[in-house]
């Protein structure tokens, strides 16, 4: 009997070793995907995407082996070919992907309980992406044919689709507060709403993640950046190699810009004409530019400096440090400090930035 019971204790040890418990799967089914390349990207916690494995479909077939991670942990589903991506919460458990490759929004993502409440939470959105999709080729085809009216019709429709695809959101972050589901959604949502709406919003949340920490960094960068607070000093390093330090600048200025662009930014090349008149207009009435590129090619920058022959400061911020402390997400964006270092306006451009220099500077 004892033998037998070892036997038994002894086949469950193997049996449990070729099913590791340490491991999950992600099993890919997908009509039309047929020698087509997918990616399994991990990116959790803010850090720099990690690419976990590469495989190609055989069949319409493809599968993962992935270690056990924080259950919290998110994966991607990056199909080279298509451009296109799926989000995963796996929570460990096995994950099992199907669809049609060529009708991505409706793809399906099945498993855990995580999994299949972050399934359905998209399940709500690929209607109104399915939706919204034509809209934006009908504007795009509208605007290559200067058919403003036709434009601003399509845009419009847009936009209501677009404040619906919000409100869902919304309503998933309301209905689910201690999921950390809502707060992923939430982080993710965060560049796109109003600050005060971003408050409001995690205020709700209950409980903890790695998603809710994102956002109280968000929310405390961003109050930082607004208007009448104080500037955040930093000195970085002009073509020529001189220090330009931002406290000094304003002390000796009576309205200090500081602006931030990059030779790759189809706005901040257009704006920048608008800025350099602007600075020609009153740089003598005690106005000084700081421009910051975040570009991360040198040689780039100094082509687009030569380019748009840019007569004010010019910095570039390499190690990104000084676009993290402004809570810089997209570009161009701008600041304005008075000779007391108190911001006075923001995200200025064209005719506002003229008139608001005109009244700082009368």
């Amino acid at each position: 009997m004892r033998k037998l019971l070892f036997s038994i204790v002894a086949a469950l040890l193997i049996i449990s070793g070729c099913n590791k418990s340490d491991q999950f799967k992600i099993n890919l089914n997908l009509d039309n995907s047929d020698g087509q390349t997918v990616v399994l990207v991990k990116s959790f916690d803010g850090k720099k995407p990690i690419i976990m494995d590469t495989a190609v479909f055989t069949d319409n077939k493809a599968v993962f082996t992935v270690e056990n991670d924080d259950p919290q942990a998110l994966y991607i589903l990056a199909f080279k070919e298509k451009r296109d991506q799926k989000i995963l919460f796996p929570d460990n458990k096995n994950v099992t992907v199907k669809g049609d490759l060529d009708d991505f929004f409706h793809i399906e993502a099945t498993g855990g309980d995580v999994m299949n409440a972050y399934n359905e939470y998209q399940k709500g959105l690929a209607d109104f992406m399915t939706a919204f999709i034509p809209l934006e080729a009908a504007a795009t085809e509208a605007y290559d044919n200067d058919d403003s009216l036709k434009y601003e019709e399509v845009n419009a429709q847009m936009l209501a689709i677009w404040d619906e695809y919000h409100n869902y959101q919304f309503d998933y972050i309301k209905n689910h507060p201690d999921s950390f589901l809502a707060h992923y959604i939430l982080d993710d949502l965060k560049t796109d709403i109003e600050l005060a709406q971003v408050i409001e919003f995690e205020e709700i949340l209950t409980g903890e993640s790695v998603y809710r920490d994102n956002i109280k960094k968000f929310i405390e960068s961003n109050m930082r950046v607004e208007l009448g607070q104080p500037f955040m000093d930093f000195t970085l390093q002009t073509i020529d190699g001189k220090d330009v330090n931002l406290a000094e600048t304003i002390k000796n200025n009576k309205v200090t810009m500081i602006d931030f662009w990059a030779s790759w930014c189809g706005p901040c090349r257009h704006e920048n004409p608008v800025v350099k008149a602007a600075y020609e207009k009153y740089h003598d009435k005690g106005f000084e530019i700081i421009g910051i590129s975040v570009d991360r090619n040198e040689a780039a920058w100094l082509q687009a400096v030569e380019e748009d022959a840019l007569p004010y400061i010019q910095v570039r911020d390499v190690e990104g440090d000084v676009a993290n402390d402004y809570a810089i997400v997209y570009i161009p964006a701008n600041f304005i400090y008075d000779q007391n270092g108190v911001m006075v306006a923001k995200g200025l451009r064209g005719e506002e930035l003229e008139a608001k220099l005109a009244e700082l500077l009368k």
